[in-house]
């Protein structure tokens, strides 16, 4: 990108930082780092680090070069957030793509409170075994790092617990579990199974351990 390109992004990202506010994280990047960042705190990134994973298979992909914007997949930063991200591709004069604009979108707080809301309505017990605020979305726009599974996967490596966790006590299941609830991985459909068969536990089991973690709160 040219520097009156990159100018007119920042512009542009300046703008949307003050119109959207604090939970929305606004990424200006080029093909190799982050040339600009609004809210960086979201995703503990700053300017000038390298592209992640995640942002280099965007770029990367095939319809990528074809389509004008990616919106609305989950992203897994680097901190260990779950965002929902929507990329718009910058692309030179012969449309190849040269860097992107990226808005990610932090809604833990408005989960939390959506949770909140039910239990004022509803017995707990029957809001934690029930009830679930479920991430919808087209499958083919989910870049996260490929499926649920993996994802669950990256955050358990990430908070130091080898596989396999048949052996792991009833303390340290809660303490990995209360860990990945922190982090909002519960809100996605089909994680408490998915989770469940990492840590040898039964649904039962796992709906148990959650009841634990939200009484904790």
């Amino acid at each position: 990108m040219n520097e009156l390109d990159i100018k007119k992004y920042i512009d542009l990202s300046d703008f949307l930082g003050t119109v959207l506010g604090p939970d929305y994280e606004i990424i200006v990047y080029d093909l190799k780092q982050i040339l600009y960042i609004i809210n960086g705190n979201i995703s503990g990134r700053k300017s000038g680090d390298l592209l992640s994973p995640t942002m280099k298979s965007i770029l990367q992909r095939e319809e990528s070069a074809k389509e004008t914007w990616l919106s609305n997949y989950r992203a897994l930063s680097s901190n260990g957030k779950i965002l929902r991200s929507s990329s718009f591709f910058i692309k030179d004069e012969s449309c190849k793509v040269v860097g992107g604009l990226n808005i990610n979108f932090d809604d833990n707080r408005y989960k939390e409170l959506s949770n909140l809301i039910f239990s004022l309505c509803h017995p707990d017990n029957y809001v934690s075994k029930n009830i679930s605020i479920e991430i919808k979305g087209n499958d083919e726009q989910t870049i996260f790092s490929e499926n649920i599974s993996n994802t669950i996967d990256e955050i358990l490596n990430r908070i130091n617990k080898s596989l396999p966790f048949s052996d792991l006590s009833h303390s340290e299941k809660l303490d990995i579990i209360r860990q990945l609830y922190q982090k909002g991985i519960f809100s996605m459909k089909g994680a408490i199974k998915t989770v469940g068969n990492r840590l040898s536990c039964s649904p039962a089991s796992m709906y148990r351990y959650l009841d634990i973690v939200k009484k904790e709160k």
